[in-house]
C-alpha cells in the first residue's frame, strides 16, 4: 500500500507473541495486531493520535487474519 508497509514480528520478554505491524515507510510503527503465545487472544493498537486510512487498516487486519 503506498506509504505503508507490513512488518511480521515476534516478541518475546514482557509479552510472548507474534505481531503484525503498519509502518510507514519511513519507519514510524502506526499500528499493530498482536497475538498471545500462551492465550492466542489478539489484540489491536494504535500508536499515533492521528487519521490512518481505512484502507491500510484492512490490510493490516486481513493480513493478520492469515499470517498469525
Amino acid at each position: 500500500m503506498n506509504g505503508y508497509r507490513l512488518l511480521l514480528v515476534s516478541a518475546v520478554g514482557t509479552r510472548d507473541g507474534m505481531a503484525m505491524e503498519l509502518d510507514t515507510v519511513d519507519g514510524e510503527q502506526i499500528a499493530e495486531v498482536f497475538e498471545d503465545e500462551a492465550t492466542k487472544e489478539r489484540t489491536v493498537t494504535f500508536f499515533v493520535d492521528r487519521p490512518v486510512p481505512l484502507e491500510a487498516i484492512q490490510w493490516l487486519l486481513d493480513r493478520a487474519r492469515t499470517e498469525l
